[in-house]
């Protein structure tokens, strides 16, 4: 009985066998598509050492030009020819030879492909551009002042910005909409500074003024009351992730939550109110307790700091806070940094922890005041 169930083993394991082998020697048929086949298997596996932030050996894999160019060694691959380093590297069963050197090795069909792609004469779109330097984005250059164009039919235009439409009206053949009838006006002004549409006496009120000056009256009394500050403070609650509860639901997370946080609240929105500058909101919400030590209004702002506190996992609190540091005042996901350097935005691992480093010594005091 043991001998037929090893026989039973030994036939399986050499189907097995003869199955991927099979599945290895597989040719591929038709047409390479380098966009669709090629491309994003490279982008997937090889652009963090060989793309546009990193060229290990000098070699660029980001388009086809580039990888016909080589490296510093050379050549990796001879269009027609299936014998080059490239082949070589990818297919090779020595791991410390092997490409790429992390993660699971490129299966059999992915190595057949890109043979046939090289077989096939290792073709590429003429016009194909190898990836920008993220770090060249505009968000990242200086900024340059530039003139501000003249326009021929510019009667509307009431700023700088207005004559920049009007110069693409001009260019595209476009012509300015009329002005809004003065109700929509009022509605769209009423929304956007306090989030509520005008009572029926606001409305007629603003009718009945004729004067050039209605609108802008309007303005300064919305953005003296205190509705402003509720509404934006609304908006940038959201972007800075203010909450009075630390946020999952399935636990009683009161020993998680600051109950102090709602101070920071009132402080967003007094300081709107008060037409505190955005960037004092800044300073003071990331060191308030540095440079205004005695100002308990200004320590207030701190609660930007603790509002991810962790009690149990000071590090995630870290993490929390340079992450939300970075997508709330550059743009930037610091968060993938925090595990190697990032692969589209221009930041360092190094990057990440100097800026980590400004948070390292905050500590926390959560007694009632």
């Amino acid at each position: 009985m043991k001998r037929h169930r090893w026989w039973l083993v030994e036939c399986l394991a050499a189907i097995g066998f003869l199955a991927a082998s099979v599945d290895a020697a597989e040719p591929i048929e038709g047409r390479i598509d380098y966009g669709r086949e090629i491309k994003p298997l490279l982008k997937a596996r090889c652009y963090a050492c060989h793309g546009v932030l990193k060229q290990e050996a000098g070699l660029r894999l980001d388009a086809g030009r580039t990888i016909r160019l080589g490296g510093e060694n050379g050549a990796v691959l001879v269009p027609g020819k299936t014998d080059g380093r490239l082949v070589e590297r990818i297919s090779s069963p020595d791991k410390s030879m092997r490409m790429p050197p992390e993660g699971e090795p490129l299966s059999s069909v992915q190595i057949a492909r890109i043979k046939a792609w090289i077989e096939q004469g290792a073709n590429s779109p003429d016009d194909e551009q190898p990836e920008l330097d993220p770090r060249r984005h505009w968000a990242f250059q200086t900024p340059v002042r530039i003139d501000v164009p003249l326009v021929a039919n510019g009667g509307w235009v009431r700023n700088p910005i207005d004559a920049f439409v009007a110069h693409e009206h001009e260019r595209h053949k476009l012509a300015a909409q009329p002005p809004a009838p003065k109700q929509v006006l009022l509605r769209r002004v009423y929304l956007d500074l306090i989030g509520l549409p005008p009572t029926r006496e606001e409305l007629q009120a603003f009718l009945a003024d004729e004067s050039p000056e209605a609108y802008a009256k309007v303005v300064d009394r919305l953005l003296d009351s205190a509705q402003y500050g509720e509404r934006w403070g609304r908006h940038w609650m959201d972007i800075w992730r203010y909450s009075d509860w630390f946020g999952r639901r399935y636990v009683p997370d009161v020993w998680n939550s600051a109950p102090q946080i709602w101070r920071w609240r009132d402080w967003i929105v007094k300081s709107l109110n008060d037409d505190k500058g955005y960037d004092q909101m800044v300073r003071e919400m990331l060191a308030a307790d540095e440079i205004a030590p005695e100002d308990d209004e200004a320590g207030h702002a701190t609660g930007y700091l603790i509002r991810n506190w962790y009690a149990l996992n000071p590090n995630d609190w870290m993490r929390s806070n340079v992450e939300h540091t970075g997508k709330a005042f550059l743009g930037l996901t610091f968060n993938c940094a925090h595990c190697h350097d990032h692969k589209y935005d221009p930041i360092s691992q190094d990057d990440y922890f100097r800026l980590r480093a400004f948070f390292e010594p905050i500590s926390i005091r959560q007694e009632r005041v």
